[in-house]
């Protein structure tokens, strides 16, 4: 894939990494005895974004259940995010990151809230998935957009974390397939953007230079 000299550092993924754990262990470490306040406070539900409660799209984001939660997300995160950051840019990957996770949520209060009835009115979501799997999908825009910019090990790299992310979990019915499927949607359609936009550049800077 192609990238920028001085971007060898994914330093917005390592700084979405950071805060995920830092809270984490902060809650785990120092917090344990309030672990369920602070979930219901920072988790994602319906019924409370919709009474004003709406930081919860954002604090839900960096909020995990649990270590095995914590490190698949985190996981997944660095395994994408070092090739995608150094594509996109910091800013539009970062970008990417957040609109992924907005979208996610949107996605997990339209069904919890609208679809499954009483029954998704208590549900409570959080996690970093919902933006890891936009930056999935942003990554399927690269692959059929500017196919010709990843080389064999990233497209095989690609195809893995794609049916890891998709097939891995289809079965547990304790994931947010929703939220997930929000957040890929929403990275396919900014990343497609953003190589449509990086490819009329690159053709432009040439018809520039000839």
């Amino acid at each position: 894939m192609e990238t920028e000299k001085k971007a060898n550092l994914p330093l917005v993924t390592c700084v979405l990494a950071g805060i995920n754990i830092v809270i984490f262990l902060v809650v785990d470490l120092f917090l344990f005895r309030r672990q369920n306040e602070i979930a219901y406070f920072m988790a994602l539900n319906p019924v409370l974004v919709m009474r004003g409660e709406y930081w919860r799209m954002i604090t839900s984001m960096f909020y995990h259940f649990g270590m095995d939660h914590l490190f698949c997300n985190m996981l997944m995160l660095f395994v994408v995010g070092s090739l995608l950051e150094p594509f996109y840019g910091k800013v539009r990957y970062g970008v990417l990151y957040f609109v992924s996770g907005l979208a996610a949520g949107g996605a997990s209060l339209l069904y919890n809230g609208l679809i499954r009835g009483e029954e998704g009115k208590l549900v409570l979501c959080a996690g970093a998935s919902g933006a890891v799997y936009g930056l999935i999908g942003a990554f399927v825009a690269i692959f059929f957009v500017q196919r010709k910019s990843l080389s064999a090990p990233e497209k095989n790299r690609l195809l893995l974390a794609v049916a890891f992310l998709l097939f891995g979990s289809i079965f547990d019915t304790g994931v947010g397939h929703d939220a997930h499927f929000g957040g890929f949607l929403a990275g396919l359609l900014l990343g497609s953007l953003y190589c449509i936009q990086r490819k009329r550049k690159r053709s432009d800077d040439r018809n520039r230079t000839e």
